[in-house]
């Protein structure tokens, strides 16, 4: 049936049988695209029942529906004409895992990052009002999302903004992880409650009674929300609504289509803000994700799955490293803005529930909390992605660096991340986080350097971050091992090919992921008797100035190699601390970074061979620029 259809459109005349066969069928291809291509499975297969549900009461793309975060939108792309590519999502030159603008007009707002769903539809509610159109508009806003402090700015906005406008909480208990804070909690206490199951009994029990022709809807549905309202008068989730400006309803069953169709109707007639309380299961109809959402939250092909490498992960040495430490350092303490798995910190959660602190998709609060344990005497570690560490710049500036407090921030995925692309990538931290006194930068060349930076930043009583990317260590992990000082680069590898005292044909200046790239390249550069030297920067703040300085001058090439953004990055600051002005001289620098663009999704290996990074690019590059070098330089 599924390939049957092409448009939203053609749902309307499906019966209830034919809608939940589809609903099979819709979970059969997500689990199918699980296997294939990886990708967020538990969320989509717990969504199916509701995004049948609004595609089949509203009229996509004209009433626009907005999904927050957007990774749960795989039932979506199948029923908006996507189908026959849905196998290509997260895929290099594919679909995208996530809401996309330019790729569909059904996608109405792109999405990635949490919480932005309630405060992009009421815009697009005010919009539409301010043109004098009748379009619905509807946000999809998940339990987790729901408790982050945007979401609830958008809140505090609608009863002053009053218009037309639907928000559905999608209340599965869980984002990655199970939820954080006392919504979560005042949610969980909701949906378990005597109260609810009376409540979701007759609900079910009332919508089915409505016929498809006949009394008018929306007359029917009044006197059943009326009749439930005395049922769930105790439960008080009404009233909180209602304090935002909203009509509530609910809690409802998310998997019954027949109720969300109802439900939905009701919300599209009603005139003014409303509140649908949608119970979801993260996983529902896969026993493997039903058992286990977290795993299934975000998985990896089949094909994938077969590690060819007993190399462990920077973020499994991130954790171990941290078990070490606290063993040894009472003072010490981790802080995840939800990411407790996929930041290593599992052990330590387990082994130091007191001393670890998961926030919740709460960034800005997560940077601020660091600062004021840190104020407080205790030494907080804080790990977060690169891209969600873009959500407390301002908390890092004001609260941290201002201050000059002892917050380790420890920015796990920088660079590449593959699959989930331009949302996800960590290429930005560089150019934001340079121009900020106070804070010590630094980035490892691998497993091992990392734990040494772990350990010196104990040591420290400012701030500092040390960045490192979504990846396995090098081979090499460990082979190079020089002691770690503030401020101090190593020369990692030097040939100077002929053995003369001439200038080094090329000078490479690497930063963290890049540096065993480097050293790579260099080999293959060496066996054609180039000159070279290669410079692990180790502090990209400070740097080392007097060892730069000293083979700057001795070099007729010189590049800087860096995973992030071309502009306002390490090489900018390179040739700033440097105060290279001369033309000449700057003519002899060379940047190996990334565009100014936003990437899109493909794997790492890919993307850095599409965009200059891979190490044939890089040494194809630098044998590009020796061939039209002068021979008097």
């Amino acid at each position: 049936m599924l390939e049957n259809l092409s448009l939203p459109q053609d749902l309307k005349k499906l019966s209830k049988a034919k809608l939940e066969q589809l609903a099979i069928e819709l979970r059969e291809k997500i689990i199918e695209i699980g296997d294939v291509c990886g990708g967020h499975v538990a969320s989509n297969l717990g969504v199916v029942e509701l995004t049948l549900a609004l595609h089949t009461v509203f009229d996509s793309p004209k009433d626009q529906i907005v999904w927050d975060v957007a990774h749960q939108c795989y039932s979506h792309k199948m029923l908006t004409g996507r189908q026959d590519k849905i196998l290509t999502i997260r895929q290099f030159k594919g679909l995208s895992g996530f809401t996309k603008i330019s790729e569909s007009e059904h996608d109405v707002f792109g999405a990635g990052h949490s919480s932005t769903s309630i405060s992009a539809a009421l815009g697009l509610a005010h919009a539409r009002d301010l043109q004098h159109k009748k379009n619905a508009v509807i946000a999809v806003i998940g339990d987790s999302s729901f408790a982050n402090g945007m979401a609830f700015e958008a809140l505090n906005n609608v009863e002053k903004l009053k218009t037309n406008f639907i928000c559905i909480l999608n209340d599965n208990d869980m984002s990655i992880s199970k939820p954080i804070g006392s919504m979560s909690k005042y949610i969980t206490s909701v949906r378990t409650s005597q109260v609810y199951n009376k409540a979701k009994r007759k609900f079910e029990k009332l919508f089915k009674r409505i016929p498809k022709i006949g009394v008018p809807l929306t007359r029917r549905i009044e006197k059943m929300v009326e009749r439930l309202r005395h049922v769930v008068l105790d439960m008080k989730f009404d009233v909180l609504f209602e304090e935002f400006g909203f009509k509530y309803l609910g809690p409802l069953d998310g998997h019954d289509v027949l109720v969300m169709m109802a439900a939905l109707k009701y919300a599209k007639s009603y005139k003014g803000p409303i509140m649908l309380h949608v119970i979801t299961q993260k996983g529902k109809g896969y026993t493997p994700a039903e058992d286990n959402p977290t795993k299934y939250h975000g998985i990896q092909p089949k094909k994938n799955k077969r590690i060819t490498s007993n190399l462990i992960t920077y973020q499994e040495v991130f954790g171990e490293e941290m078990l070490k430490i606290a063993k040894k350092r009472k003072e010490v303490v981790a802080i995840t803005p939800a990411m407790t798995e996929g930041s290593g910190l599992v052990e330590f959660a387990k082994k130091y529930a007191k001393r670890f602190y998961d926030v919740g998709i709460a960034e800005g609060h997560a940077v601020t909390f660091a600062a004021g344990l840190a104020r407080g005497g205790l030494k907080p570690v804080l790990t977060i992605y690169s891209t969600f560490l873009q959500r407390g710049f301002d908390q890092v500036v004001h609260d941290v660096c201002l201050q000059n407090l002892g917050v380790v921030l420890a920015i796990d995925r920088a660079g590449f991340v593959g699959a989930d692309g331009p949302t996800h990538h960590g290429i930005f931290d560089y150019s934001y986080l340079l121009p900020i006194p106070n804070l010590t930068i630094l980035a490892p060349k691998d497993g091992t350097e990392l734990r040494q930076m772990l350990n010196w930043a104990m040591e420290y009583k400012g701030p500092v971050s040390i960045r490192y990317p979504r990846s396995r260590v090098p081979l090499e992990d460990g082979t190079v091992n020089t002691k770690l000082s503030k401020g101090k680069a190593e020369v990692i590898f030097e040939n100077r090919g002929d053995k003369t005292k001439k200038p080094y044909q090329v000078l490479l200046l690497a930063a963290g992921s890049m540096v065993w790239p480097a050293v790579r390249v260099t080999e293959r550069l060496d066996e054609k008797k180039v000159s070279v030297a290669v410079i692990n920067l180790r502090f990209i703040k400070p740097l080392d100035i007097k060892l730069l300085k000293e083979y700057v001058e001795q070099a007729k090439l010189i590049y800087v190699l860096e995973e992030g953004s071309v502009i306002g990055g390490v090489y900018a600051y390179i040739l700033e601390q440097l105060d290279i002005e001369d033309s000449k001289a700057r003519n002899m620098f060379k940047q190996i970074a990334l565009p100014d663009k936003f990437l899109e999704h493909g794997s790492v290996d890919q993307l850095k061979d599409k965009y200059g990074l891979s190490e044939e690019k890089i040494l194809a590059r630098i044998l590009g620029d020796l061939s039209i070098l002068p021979k008097s330089v």
